[in-house]
C-alpha cells in the first residue's frame, strides 16, 4: 500500500483510532510500577515506589473520594496493613461496597525494544469498606460469589501488562497514528478499547477523583505473549509474539459465538509476530474470530450440540458491520474458513460464504477448505493444498517494517488473514501456524539472514522454538475460550500428528465437555461481571432479587437425586450381594439398573435443565 493509498489508510486508521480511545491532556507514558499498599481502618495510600516520585494516592474508605497528598502523611509503621503492589487494576463495585484491584504477582515474560513485559501471576481485593455487618446472610454469600467470580478472571491463564508498553495495538496501528497528541497520550487514555480487560475497573477509579490518575492506570490485555531468541547463522534475532483477545463479544465457548448487531464477534484475537534484528524490526499480522452471522451452539450434555443459525436475524447488515471495520484495522480481507462441508458444521460455512457473496465486497476474498476431510487418516502434508493456494494473497499482504527514527513509511502489511473454524481454536491455530512460518521466512530473507532458497526448515533449531512458541500460543488462547488446551497441537509443536497427540486430544476433549457443561455459566458470568456487562446492585438479596439465586425446579432437582441413588443401588447389588440367592440380586440389580437407564434417558433429554447457565446477562 503505497502513496495515496498509504494516506487514506492512515487517515481512516486515525479517525477510528480517535474513536477507539479517549481524549485527554498530554500525560507522561510511563506508569508507576511498583508500590506500598498502606491500609489502615479510614484510609488507603498507595505509595510510588519510583524514583523521584513526591506524592501518595489516598483512597478515603468512608468518603470513598481519591486524592493526592505529599509523602509526610503516611501512617506510622505499625499502624497499617503494608503490601507490595504492581499495579493498580480499577475498582469493581459489588454488593459489599467497592474494591480495590491490584496486581500482587507477577512474572517476567523479556523485554521488547527495552520495554519489560510481564505475567500477571496474582491479583488481590481490598474492600473500602472495614466490614460486611451491614449484610444479611444471603447478601454475604451472594457477594462472596461475585468476588470469586473478579479473582477467577484474574486466574485466567494470559493476563499481560506493562508499565512503558503499549501491548494494546500492533507496531503498524501505532507507525499509522498521523496525530501527535494520541502518541504522547498515557497507556490508558490512547490504548485500543478493544483489547483492555479492565477498562470497566479503571473508567471506576477516575469516577472516584478529579486529579490526573494516569501514571495510576495500568491497562491488562488477555491473550499471549511469547519472547524467544534464535540464532540465525551465528546472527542473534528476537522472535514475539503478541496475541490481543478482544473484550467486545467476550466470553466462553458455547455460550459466545457468532455476532452480534454491532458487528462485533466472538472469540476475536489478533496475533502479531514481531522479528527484531538489529534493532529493525518487522512484523505480521494475522486474526481469528467467530463466523461473522448469527449462530449459536448452547451446551445441553451432548458431546457436540447441533450448531443453530438464526434465519431471524439480519447477517448481511452485521457481517457488513464487521468487516467495514477489520477493512479499516487490518485492509483487504482473505476469510479462510476450515469447517466440514458436510455435516452438521456445514450450514455455518454456507451461510458464511452466501453472506460474503451477498455483500459484494471487493475487499473480501472467501477460501473455504475443509479441514477434516483433508487431513483424514493422519494426511496432515495435504494442508500444503491449502498454503499454495493462498500464498498469492500472502505475498500481496507483505509485512510491515518499522521505519528508523525521522524515516517515512516504507512497507506496510497490506491485508489480512481472518482465519476461523467453529471454534477458532484448534485447526485455526494449525493454520495460523503455517502461514506465521512462511511469513517468517521472508523476514529473514529481508534482513538478508536466508538466501532466496533457504527456508526455516532447514535450521532445525530455530524451527522447534518457531513451533514451541506457536504451540504455546495456541494452547493459551484455547484455555482462555474453551477451558483446556488445544487440541492437534503436536503438529504445530512437532509438525506431525501422532498417536499421543491424538489420546492427549481425546483427554482434553473430555474436559472440554465437563467444563463446558458443568462449569462455564459461572465463567461466563466472571467475564461479564468484570467487563462491566453486568452492574451489581447493592440491594441485590435484601430488596432486590439475585440472580445468582438458583433457578432449578424442585422435579428435576429430584429426578437427579434419585439417578444418583439408583446408580448407587445398583452398584451395591454387585459390590455387596446379601445372603440372598444369585436370582434375588440379579432381579433387584435389574430393576435398578432399569430406573437408572431410565432417569439418566430424561435427564440427557433435558439436558438445558442442568447445564451451568450464565445468569447475569441474557443468552
Amino acid at each position: 500500500m503505497r502513496g495515496f493509498g498509504s494516506v487514506l489508510f492512515a487517515s481512516l486508521l486515525t479517525l477510528f483510532l480517535q474513536k477507539m480511545t479517549s481524549s485527554a491532556v498530554a500525560a507522561d507514558l510511563r506508569i508507576y510500577e511498583t508500590y506500598h499498599l498502606h491500609v489502615t481502618n479510614d484510609k488507603m495510600y498507595i505509595e510510588p515506589l519510583d524514583a523521584d516520585v513526591n506524592e501518595v494516592l489516598v483512597i478515603d474508605r468512608v468518603t470513598q473520594e481519591t486524592s493526592f497528598q505529599i509523602p509526610g502523611i503516611l501512617p506510622a509503621p505499625g499502624a497499617a496493613e503494608v503490601k507490595i503492589v504492581f499495579g493498580i487494576l480499577g475498582r469493581i463495585h459489588l454488593i459489599g461496597g467497592w474494591y480495590l484491584v491490584v496486581v500482587t504477582g507477577r512474572e517476567r515474560v523479556g523485554d521488547v525494544r527495552g520495554h519489560t513485559i510481564w505475567k500477571l501471576t496474582s491479583a488481590e481485593l481490598f474492600p473500602y469498606t472495614k466490614n460486611l455487618l451491614f449484610l444479611n446472610a444471603k447478601q454475604l454469600e451472594y457477594n462472596a460469589v461475585y468476588k470469586s467470580m473478579i479473582e477467577t478472571v484474574l486466574r485466567t491463564p494470559g493476563m499481560y501488562f506493562s508499565s512503558s508498553f503499549d501491548l494494546t495495538h500492533s507496531f503498524q496501528r501505532l507507525a499509522m497514528i498521523s496525530d501527535p497528541q494520541v502518541l504522547r497520550d498515557s497507556l490508558f487514555r490512547r490504548a485500543d478499547r478493544r483489547f483492555v480487560w479492565n477498562r470497566h475497573l479503571l473508567l471506576n477509579f477516575t469516577a472516584s477523583s478529579s486529579e490526573n490518575l494516569s501514571r495510576y492506570l495500568l491497562p491488562l490485555v488477555q491473550g499471549f505473549v511469547g519472547i524467544q531468541k534464535m540464532n540465525i547463522h551465528n546472527n542473534d534475532v528476537e522472535y514475539v509474539i503478541i496475541s490481543r483477545r478482544s473484550t467486545w463479544r467476550a466470553g466462553v465457548r458455547l455460550y459466545t459465538r457468532g455476532i452480534d448487531q454491532t458487528g462485533a464477534v466472538a472469540n476475536y484475537v489478533e496475533s502479531e509476530a514481531v522479528l527484531i534484528y538489529r534493532g529493525q524490526l518487522v512484523s505480521y499480522v494475522q486474526s481469528r474470530g467467530s463466523a461473522p452471522i448469527y449462530w449459536s451452539q448452547r451446551p445441553d450434555l451432548t458431546y457436540l450440540p447441533k450448531p443453530r443459525v438464526n434465519v431471524e436475524h439480519d447477517h448481511l447488515q452485521a457481517l457488513q458491520a464487521h468487516f467495514q471495520e477489520q477493512i479499516v484495522l487490518y485492509g483487504d480481507q482473505t476469510v479462510v474458513v476450515l469447517v466440514n462441508h458436510r455435516g452438521r458444521e456445514e450450514i455455518v460455512g454456507a451461510v458464511v460464504r452466501d453472506a460474503i457473496k451477498l455483500s459484494g465486497h471487493p475487499n473480501i476474498t472467501f477460501v473455504a477448505f475443509d479441514f477434516h476431510a483433508q487431513t483424514k487418516n493422519m494426511k496432515w502434508e495435504r494442508l500444503s493444498i491449502l498454503m499454495d493456494q493462498i500464498e498469492p494473497e500472502r505475498l500481496k499482504q507483505g509485512f510491515f517494517v518499522k521505519p528508523a527514527p525521522g524515516e517515512q513509511l516504507r512497507q506496510v502489511q497490506n491485508g489480512i488473514f481472518r482465519t476461523s473454524c467453529m471454534d477458532c481454536l484448534d485447526r485455526t491455530n494449525v493454520v495460523q501456524g503455517m502461514i506465521a512460518k512462511r511469513a517468517l521466512t521472508d523476514q529473514l530473507r529481508f534482513f538478508g539472514l536466508f538466501g532466496p532458497e533457504e527456508k526455516l526448515d532447514d535450521d532445525p533449531t530455530s524451527l522447534s522454538t518457531f513451533r514451541n512458541i506457536w504451540a504455546d500460543n495456541g494452547d493459551v488462547i484455547s484455555t482462555q475460550y474453551a477451558g483446556t488446551g488445544a487440541l492437534k497441537s503436536d503438529f504445530t509443536r512437532f509438525g506431525r500428528r501422532n498417536y499421543y497427540g491424538v489420546a492427549r486430544d481425546g483427554i482434553n476433549s473430555a474436559q472440554r465437555w465437563v467444563k463446558n457443561n458443568f462449569m462455564d455459566g459461572f465463567r461466563q458470568d466472571a467475564i461479564d461481571l468484570f467487563l462491566g456487562n453486568y452492574i451489581v446492585e447493592t440491594e441485590e438479596g435484601a430488596t432486590k432479587p439475585c440472580p445468582l439465586a438458583s433457578h432449578r425446579g424442585f422435579f428435576w432437582n429430584t429426578l437427579l437425586v434419585f439417578d444418583l441413588f439408583a446408580a448407587a443401588m445398583g452398584a451395591l447389588c454387585v459390590l455387596y450381594p446379601a445372603e440372598t440367592d444369585f436370582t434375588t440380586r440379579l432381579s433387584w440389580f435389574a430393576i435398578w439398573f432399569g430406573a437408572f437407564v431410565v432417569t439418566t434417558g430424561v435427564i440427557h433429554k433435558n439436558g438445558l435443565q442442568y447445564v451451568d447457565r450464565p445468569r447475569l446477562v441474557p443468552r
